[in-house]
């Protein structure tokens, strides 16, 4: 077995050279682990990764577990094991999977793990404040269906109840729910609740979130607010702060993007399509999950920032328990605020699947332009970027002929599948399922589908497009008028000239080609040994090998 090298969130390294550590620090390092991503405590290891070896005294894992077992409440079970190195060293591990409930010392200490601002993880005490925001982050606890503090009913908005009944007629969400009076209207959809304390109805936290006044707003839900910037040179041309029920929030957003947003529209045979620099149904849906899966019992607003790459999407509390964005496609929704979700969903704001995420990408991903990026997400937010790019003509007329081919749309995997093939190349199935999110059994299913729709071409088990055009409709310039060596030639001469390194998109603006052809060719310039890529995601950039 392997041992790590350094210490993470999930990894915790003890010394024990000069002797066992106390047994208190074991309880405590798995107490943080359970009540966070789980993991693992390695003793016999430094700081630093050298491996000296664990004491006599905790060599007897039987012995290691029984003890967490009698001093965790409620009671942990952990695995321990004996691992030799290779200079005869033994080292002892015992992990713990993440608990679906607080645990605590048996003294009555919780405690979590998290980052320092320098990257190193630290175990520190859990508050009671705290507790909310953990347990709705592991599907225990809906805050959103809790009575909102200090709140009547007369804090609801007639305006933005009205409003809220106006998106019902017109996405026919729930049409039985137009001929209920405001109280009983309020009652159905879980926007008041009745208060276990004093049995007084009242507004519940996704009811104030939904149609409260500004007042209420401020004085029950303070961390219910947005900012939307748009930034140019990196300085903010818009900047707003918004405090407003989310029927009027996701409306007053949509204005305030609608003029940086600009459109291309495409000729396929006699029709026109139109296709906006950000999707505005993907853009809708994202917006819709940032609020409705934000962690409302953290300070922060969820930020919609607008620049020259794209626009990022921020909320915070991070992914819910099980999720993360390698599999964002294929795991079951799990919404943080469930009563939220709930009411947005009987009034036709939200995907009534809960499969949102799908149409985040499959629209986006339509027009040729990269995969939404959740990379740059964090324990603590959940962040989201669409990068601008050009239409990418030549895909979508691709995309068109085979949803032609087949006489109808492709399946979101197959869309998505494709998409990754056009912006990275030849790609594994392995490859694919981490770029795409998707599973390897659907991203088979989807190679399938393609494959019978003669879209790709298989070599052993790496795929790519057919190619029937290296030439692009939508990048008629000089790239894709050349041989290959004299497009890599191009690229090395403007690598030198633009001061040793370019981004995708840099290449992209300087030869007037889309995104997803720029990626492609240095992808394989990369593959080839031409170049090198430096950095991950957005801050990648390619230099001459």
């Amino acid at each position: 077995m392997l041992l790590p090298h350094k210490e993470s969130i999930r990894v915790e390294f003890k010394s024990e050279r000069t002797g066992p550590v106390d047994d208190s620090v074991i309880i405590n390092n798995m107490v943080a682990f359970a009540n966070t991503q789980g993991g693992t405590l390695y003793l016999g290891i430094e700081d630093d990764g050298t491996v000296t070896g664990v004491s006599k005294k905790h060599r007897n894992i039987n012995q290691l577990a029984a003890y967490v077992f009698n001093n965790t409440v409620p009671p942990v079970q952990v695995r321990p094991s004996v691992i030799n190195d290779s200079c005869g060293l033994q080292v002892v591990s015992i992990s713990v999977d993440e608990s679906q409930q607080l645990i605590c010392t048996k003294g009555g200490r919780v405690i979590q793990r998290v980052l320092k601002a320098d990257g190193e993880p630290e175990n520190v005490t859990m508050y009671p404040y705290e507790f909310i925001s953990r347990l709705s982050g592991i599907g225990q606890y809906d805050y959103s269906a809790q009575p909102a503090p200090d709140s009547s009913l007369n804090d609801l908005d007639g305006d933005a109840r009205n409003m809220l009944r106006e998106g019902i007629a017109r996405t026919h969400a729930d049409d039985q729910l137009l001929a209920l009076a405001d109280a009983e209207f309020d009652g159905a959809t879980g926007l008041v609740t009745r208060d276990i304390k004093d049995g007084i109805v009242r507004p519940s936290v996704a009811g104030i979130v939904t149609i409260g006044t500004h007042h209420a707003l401020r004085r029950t839900m303070p961390t219910a607010t947005a900012t939307f910037q748009v930034m140019r040179d990196g300085s903010p041309v818009v900047d707003e702060t918004l405090r407003l029920p989310l029927v009027a929030m996701l409306a007053r957003i949509e204005e305030l993007l609608a003029p940086w947003n600009t459109q291309t529209e495409v000729m396929l045979g006699p029709r026109h399509a139109v296709f906006y620099d950000i999707d505005r149904s993907a853009f809708r849906e994202a917006m819709v999950n940032a609020f409705c899966h934000r962690d409302y019992t953290l300070l922060g607003p969820v930020r919609f920032q607008m620049d020259e790459a794209g626009l990022t999407i921020a909320n915070p509390g991070g992914f819910m328990r099980g999720v993360s964005f390698e599999n964002l496609l294929t795991v079951s929704p799990t919404p943080r605020n469930r009563q939220l979700a709930d009411v947005l969903k009987r009034c036709g704001y939200v995907e009534r699947t809960g499969r949102g995420i799908d149409r985040i990408f499959a629209r986006t991903v339509a027009a040729g332009r990269p995969l939404p990026d959740y990379s740059q997400s964090t324990p603590d937010e959940v962040v989201l970027f669409f990068r601008k790019a050009k239409v990418d003509e030549g895909f979508v007329r691709m995309v068109d002929a085979l949803t032609e081919k087949r006489r109808s749309p492709l399946p979101v995997e197959s869309l998505i599948v494709v998409a990754a093939l056009n912006q990275y190349g030849t790609l594994t199935d392995e490859d694919i399922a981490f770029r795409t999110s998707i599973d390897r059994e659907r991203v088979q299913m989807a190679l399938d589908d393609l494959r019978s729709l003669d879209a790709i071409e298989g070599n052993g088990n790496r795929y790519a497009l057919v190619e029937e055009k290296e030439k692009d409709a939508g990048d008629p310039v000089i790239l894709n008028t050349r041989s290959y060596q004299e497009r890599c030639a191009s690229v090395l001469d403007y690598i030198r000239q633009a001061g040793g390194a370019t981004s995708v998109s840099q290449m992209a603006r300087h030869f007037g080609v889309s995104y997803a052809t720029a990626s492609r060719l240095l992808k394989r310039m990369q593959d080839d040994g031409m170049v090198r890529r430096d950095g991950a995601a957005r801050s990648s950039r390619y230099s001459v090998a």
